[in-house]
């Protein structure tokens, strides 16, 4: 092809895609990221309220302690120094309230299996069981990343016998079978909501994947979610690429190569053309197919396998700042999952409901501090909250095509609503915090479908079940010579799922494997504990602002 624009064009600037346009700059590629939005990140991002600072998707990011899978991406593709992570406190990274009873995870495996038996005698037989198939599938799970020879493929049942007999399971039925008490079902279920599915559709491979993520905890970056593309862009533009904000993508362009299509480029929204050898869409499989490439340009396969494709639950995120003391009130930089209800398929159901909104409150709230996951983030006016809930998309359906500040008045009596559901229910977990409110703002599926460009403002890109992952799962490659698909649909979902997709879409066009893009050389990414300051450098330190919380309003 001649007079290019870039030898790749990235569609989004989400995980998926900064990832893939800096793993193949730093090879040597020139490469044109295409952002929608005026800020980089899709679900990373952050915004600014009343001097306020919320991550919509970014709650916290697992394996980032030494030897960690995301420490090593970050470090390897040269953005490391220019981040800082906070860890959650280990002890208690994740608190469980279900149905009135309280259990705090600890990051270790086996001290969360001493502490389950301390709590639960009753069920000790069951727990123990099911915790010890837990860490073996969580032993077993790198052992599948790791085949690359006809000698692997031999030992595979052996290696990974576990995962080969129970791996397809469903959550539901493991701990159906091993335990009787629905409570101690919920507390071991409530990861659940990292996958968007109930434990019926969670397979149990999937399930250990996500333990094995978080089994030295959770961390979260300085400066909230959009530190990390923020870094990831500076990288970038070192490595000589750039990117280009608030330009929005019409159509990727294609033509006939006689067997197939091959893509050549884009045409963005003031009418340029912009060509390029290859093309990366960090956008999902529909909004790839049918919104950029064109039903008419794909081959019925394809066009039928998107007809099946089902997608992640979105989500309803209430941001507020509150003026009192959170710590007081029990919070810490451990997350808070609410759930009234200890059996979560109900729950997923429920939230599905079209009578939904005709209740008080909601059955079930996810609970963020980002303020207390970084200290260094309080502004000395008030601590932030992001409380998120999953739901069922057919209720924005009707206020589809309307665009922020000027949808229907219907639309906003429905977000009223919500909030005041969202206060009923935290008002279980956070007494009184309704009285302390300095601002708050209600983010919907169709909020996030404008941000992010995700179909039905879905959460986790496709739905993560049994026929959606792995060899069923959407690939990076497409039958469109010259077209790759990145992202959370792809790989894996969560930022550093999404990151690793991002490198494979980068190694599949230079033909080698993904790893081989990583060169740590001269980087180190920095960790502090975000309950412990003492292990702080003093620059970090002065950072702080003492807390003030004023008296209650009446």
């Amino acid at each position: 092809m001649a007079n290019l624009d870039a030898d790749t064009i990235v569609i989004g600037s989400g995980s998926g895609g900064l990832t893939s346009a800096l793993a193949l700059a730093r090879a040597g590629q020139k490469v044109l990221v295409l952002e929608q939005h005026h800020a980089p990140g899709g679900w990373c991002q952050n915004f600014s309220r009343g001097g306020f600072t919320f991550s919509p998707g970014v709650h916290y990011v697992g394996r980032l302690g030494p030897g960690g899978e995301t420490r090593a991406i970050y470090e390897g593709l040269g953005a490391a120094n220019d981040l800082i992570f906070f860890e959650q406190n280990p002890r208690h990274y994740e608190h469980c309230h279900i149905s009135g009873v309280k259990f705090d995870y600890h990051a270790d495996l086996p001290t969360l299996t001493d502490r389950l038996l301390q709590r639960f005698p009753a069920q000790g037989k069951g727990i123990g069981k099911y915790m010890e198939l837990l860490r073996n599938l969580v032993y077993e799970f790198p052992l599948l990343l790791e085949i690359d020879s006809i000698k692997d493929v031999l030992l595979m049942p052996y290696r990974t016998r576990h995962i080969g007999r129970y791996g397809l399971y469903s959550l539901k039925r493991i701990l159906e079978g091993l335990i009787s008490d629905p409570v101690v079902r919920g507390i071991l279920s409530v990861q659940c909501g990292d996958q968007g599915l109930p434990p019926s559709r969670t397979m149990m491979m999937l399930h250990a994947g996500l333990a094995r993520h978080y089994e030295h905890g959770g961390y979260y970056p300085r400066g909230g979610g959009g530190a990390i593309p923020r870094a990831l862009v500076k990288a970038l533009r070192c490595a000589g690429s750039d990117i280009l904000t608030g330009v929005s993508v019409e159509k990727i362009l294609t033509e006939s190569t006689g067997g197939g299509r091959r893509a050549l480029g884009v045409r963005v929204a003031d009418g340029r053309e912009l060509r390029a050898r290859h093309v990366i869409s960090n956008a999902d499989p529909h909004r790839t197919f049918h919104g950029l490439v064109g039903v008419e340009h794909l081959s019925r396969k394809l066009k039928k396998r998107l007809d099946k494709t089902r997608y992640s639950l979105p989500s309803l995120v209430l941001f507020l700042a509150v003026d009192m003391d959170v710590a007081a009130a029990g919070l810490d930089s451990g997350n808070i999952w609410y759930s009234s209800e200890p059996d979560f398929d109900k729950v997923f159901l429920n939230a599905q409901d079209p009578g939904l909104y005709d209740r008080d409150s909601f059955e079930a709230l996810f609970i963020s501090a980002p303020t207390l996951k970084d200290p260094t983030s309080y502004n000395g006016r008030g601590h932030t909250l992001e409380v998120v809930t999953f739901v069922g998309y057919d209720a924005f359906r009707q206020f589809e095509g309307t665009e922020p500040g000027s949808r229907p008045r219907e639309y906003e009596i429905l977000k009223q609503k919500i909030v005041g559901m969202f206060f009923k229910t935290l008002e279980k977990v956070i007494p009184g915090l309704s009285r302390h409110v300095v601002f708050c703002e209600l983010g919907t599926p169709l909020t996030h479908a404008h941000y992010t460009a995700a179909t039905n403002g879905c959460s986790y890109g496709t739905e993560k079940s049994y026929s959606q992952i792995g060899p069923l799962g959407y690939r990076v490659g497409t039958e469109i010579k010259g077209l790759r698909l990145v992202g959370a649909s792809t790989v894996a979902h969560g930022v550093s799922g999404a990151a690793v997709s991002g490198l494979h879409g980068a190694a599949s066009i230079l033909d080698c494997k993904w790893p081989e893009l990583l060169n740590p050389q001269g980087q180190e990414l920095q960790t502090y504990p975000s309950e412990d300051q003492s292990t702080w450098p003093d620059w970090l330190k002065a950072k702080i602002r003492p807390s003030a919380s004023p008296p209650a309003k009446p």
